[in-house]
């Protein structure tokens, strides 16, 4: 069981003195090259249906997953990146020393925020298509392999050529498995061409659109009105600080353009954590999306009952409702706040703190988010109908909360892990008390 195994590895590493943990990683390194060169070959034989693009699509084929053809899909769009991490051994080097190298390994992996979320839902099920940028490069042939050997429908992949680089993110994790610096490499996703996802939206008409904060103002604009047009429930992960605000950039955008008068509900869940948050409703004020911050006394009344739960939480939260029927905060090891709708009263909002869930084995908690968002997204696709006929999100407070906390358990299972979504992720890890 997966409790029993961190410590046989543990012991068998104690007795070798690190020699297996070199065999371990020399085995994972050599499975990625084999599997990448049966997916190459397969991706040869003749057996994904090729497309063309006025904007190049990725080796002009793609893989399309039809297990559930009586229902729409999924369409994530966002980055897909190679992720190079570091872990600190925390046996050799209990504690993080700056300025100095540490013993530990490097791990290698296909990530980026949109990958990670389709890969999630993938796992969980779903039938997803995920959009995205990657350069002709070693690290984009790298991506496409391993995308086409999962059975991920990759026929909305932009390949770019010149002086374009695959999206790299460069982690290293402490002793504990923090975040300790990163680097993140993602010219690209700017690149990402609008026309690209208005053409995924016509063909696929998915029920849900996952979008990461990657691709620019304009990609996710264009995102945005044609999932409109589609009916399609809308759910944005903010990725990080400075990314946060490009979804609300994207609705002032089309606000000024006068493509859409109110862009209320054009997003229908978003899903920051605390930072993020912040930096949303302070950008949400600056660009007069929503009127005003909640009254103090407002804030100071829920807080009393939400105890869990800072103040300045809850008064970001509300900032936000009136632009955002559903928001989701990650709050880490706290759990979840949630803030959507009254089913009584549609401009009444109802907050309440989700528990936590703790992780039996702390590996990395790179992904964490990127699964629970995943998982979010496939429970969505499972219920399909998720609008009013007039572009309401029609989930109850209590089907929310249900859809968040077993997504947790995604989470959990990434933290757990070396890689940002575990690849024992599936339907009935979801159920596991």
């Amino acid at each position: 069981g997966k409790q029993a195994t961190p410590f046989l590895l543990k012991r068998v590493a104690e007795r070798t003195r690190g020699a297996s943990l070199a065999t371990n990683i020399a085995l994972v390194k050599n499975n990625a090259r084999v599997a990448s060169q049966v997916a190459a070959s397969l991706a040869t034989m003749g057996g994904c249906r090729p497309r063309q693009y006025s904007t190049r699509a990725a080796s002009g084929k793609g893989i399309r997953n039809s297990a559930r053809t009586d229902q729409r899909p999924l369409l994530v769009v966002g980055c897909a990146a190679v992720d190079i991490t570091a872990q600190v051994d925390s046996q050799q080097c209990p504690t993080w020393v700056p300025a100095t190298s540490q013993p530990g390994a490097v791990f290698t992996s296909v990530g980026g925020v949109g990958q990670n979320i389709a890969r999630a839902a993938h796992l969980l099920g779903a039938d997803v298509a995920l959009s995205a940028a990657v350069a002709n490069d070693a690290h984009g042939a790298a991506v496409r392999a391993e995308l086409h050997a999962l059975g991920m429908d990759t026929r909305f992949l932009q390949l770019l050529d010149g002086s374009a680089r695959t999206a790299i993110y460069n982690a290293v994790h402490g002793p504990d498995g923090d975040l300790i610096a990163a680097v993140a490499d993602m010219h690209i996703n700017g690149l990402l061409a609008p026309q690209q996802i208005e053409e995924a939206v016509a063909e696929l008409n998915p029920c849900v659109v996952g979008l990461d904060a990657n691709p620019s103002v304009l990609a996710i604009a264009t995102a945005l009105t044609c999932a409109n047009r589609a009916q399609a429930c809308v759910v944005y992960e903010p990725t990080s600080a400075a990314k946060c605000t490009n979804a609300l950039r994207a609705l002032s955008f089309i606000k000024r353009s006068n493509a859409m008068a109110d862009v209320r509900g054009l997003i229908h869940i978003v899903t920051p954590n605390a930072l993020e948050l912040q930096h949303m409703a302070e950008a949400a004020l600056e660009l007069a999306l929503v009127e005003t911050a909640p009254p103090a006394a407002t804030v100071d009344e829920i807080a009393e009952v939400q105890y869990s739960l800072d103040s300045s939480v809850i008064r970001d939260m509300l900032t936000l409702f009136p632009l955002f029927p559903a928001v989701v905060v990650k709050l880490g090891a706290k759990g979840a706040a949630v803030v959507s709708p009254s089913p009584k009263n549609a401009a009444r909002p109802i907050i309440r703190h989700i528990p936590p869930l703790k992780p039996c084995l702390v590996e990395n908690s790179n992904g964490a988010g990127d699964s629970m968002v995943g998982a979010i997204l496939a429970q969505l696709h499972q219920r399909q109908t998720l609008l009013t006929p007039d572009s309401r999100l029609n989930l109850a407070p209590s089907d929310i909360d249900a859809v968040v906390g077993r997504a947790q358990r995604a989470a959990v299972l990434s933290i757990e892990s070396v890689r940002a979504v575990n690849d024992q992720l599936c339907a009935d890890t979801l159920d596991k008390d």
